[in-house]
């Protein structure tokens, strides 16, 4: 008996972990997407959402994300449609 309150005790913790959600939905920032134009300057083009694996992209050039405002656009960004 003593050996089996260990394992019950986890397999509960194990399953309350598990059933556990939250409830609440998080609400995705959108990032500015800049097109490159030349090595020292960047154009704005449209918002990214940095969801998933998908290069942010418009017209078949990649976007890009500024760290700072008055820097150089060097962040890769996502987009997920």
């Amino acid at each position: 008996m003593k050996a089996l309150l260990p394992v019950a005790a986890f397999a509960m913790a194990s399953a309350g972990a598990v059933s556990t959600s939250n409830s609440g939905s998080k609400t995705l920032a959108e990032v500015d997407g800049w097109r490159r134009t030349s090595p020292v300057s960047c154009e704005f083009v449209r918002k990214c959402n940095n969801i998933s694996m998908a290069l942010c992209s418009s017209g078949g050039a990649q976007l890009y994300g500024k760290p700072t405002p008055a820097s150089y656009c060097t962040d890769i960004l996502t987009h997920q449609p």
